[in-house]
């Protein structure tokens, strides 16, 4: 079965795999404009997926062979030639107007055309002054998108829930209230985002694992300001919750067990497992010494991570190297 071009109205058979090296593929799916249909957000190729020969220009090839018979993509190349690219030399074409929009809300909005066959766009100006939503014989769908920011899920908490684990908007503002005003005076400040949208990209880095340069194209800030956000608010987090008494008491701990464990471990207050992150080799040996993991073989930082029957963490120690054994860990815990 042939497998058609990934590239949004395109319907080519066949093409180029997605690289596997994940920068380059990031770059990939941001050129083809493609969103995913339940999250909103870049669209994830499978093993399979493709982008047909169509989108890559000649200089994006290696040539070889006899009279140049034999053509390679280059490992670097990018797809750049699409319908939906800006069109210098206007083109008739009949188009129906659809509903009408206030264009006040057009200025910093993207417009994000899926084109049907031979679909074309022609765009006024660059400032996209005097543009209606247009519809082509044929089949032109757009959207208007705005900054990507947790104001624009006030009414959507399935992806609110998605993006930061809260359970809607309104959870997730009694959180950022909870902060208190010192999100204000933070060491570093983004005069382009919003506190809120601060928090909401760093829980976002952190419940998605999504890379730098995409939240770059989410939030439209610059790869650097994404890093320096995550970071300053990680550690904000830090310092802000470590006081919290996260140790249930005992009568909380049996009235929300579940009946198994009521049935066959009644007396289980929290159950201990102990978890390893990989972390880049230090330079200085005695920390290699210290962070080195006979079991995972590999440098790593290592915590006590404590649950309630019921699920809800209620434990987390300190962190110690990879060399540390669990029954160390527990004895400096003072848990027993």
């Amino acid at each position: 079965m042939p497998q058609y071009c990934s590239v949004p109205g395109c319907t080519n058979s066949g093409g180029h795999k997605f690289p596997e090296e994940r920068e380059l593929q990031l770059r990939w799916r941001v050129a083809i404009k493609r969103r995913d249909s339940t999250t909103k957000g870049l669209w994830k190729p499978g093993k399979h997926d493709v982008v047909c020969a169509a989108h890559f220009k000649e200089a994006d090839y290696r040539v070889s062979g006899l009279l140049g018979s034999r053509k390679r993509l280059l490992p670097d190349a990018v797809p750049s030639l699409f319908l939906f690219r800006e069109n210098s030399t206007p083109r008739s074409s009949k188009y129906s107007r659809r509903d009408d929009v206030d264009l006040s809300v057009v200025n910093n909005v993207q417009m994000e055309v899926e084109v049907g066959n031979e679909a074309e766009v022609k765009e006024e100006s660059d400032d996209l002054d005097g543009i209606e939503p247009l519809q082509q014989e044929m089949g032109v769908h757009c959207t208007l998108l705005g900054r990507f920011g947790i104001d624009n899920l006030e009414n959507d908490p399935k992806r609110v829930q998605y993006y930061t684990s809260f359970r809607d908007y309104e959870h997730f503002m009694l959180f950022f209230n909870c902060l208190g005003p010192a999100v204000n005076e933070l060491n570093y400040q983004c005069l382009s985002l919003t506190p809120k949208d601060q928090l909401f990209m760093c829980l976002l880095k952190l419940r998605q694992n999504k890379e730098d340069i995409e939240l770059s194209f989410l939030f439209e800030v610059s790869e650097s300001t994404v890093s320096k956000i995550v970071i300053t608010w990680i550690n904000f987090l830090y310092f802000q919750l470590k006081e919290i008494n996260i140790w249930p008491s005992r009568d909380i701990v049996t009235d929300y067990m579940p009946d198994d464990f009521k049935n066959k471990f009644a007396t289980t207050r929290v159950i201990l497992d102990a978890t390893e992150t990989p972390i880049q080799k230090p330079s200085h040996v005695d920390a290699q010494s210290v962070t080195w993991s006979s079991y995972k073989h590999k440098n790593t930082i290592k915590t006590m991570i404590g649950c309630t029957p019921r699920g809800t963490v209620s434990y987390v120690s300190d962190t110690y190297g990879g060399s540390a054994s669990d029954r160390q860990i527990i004895e400096k815990s003072e848990l027993l």
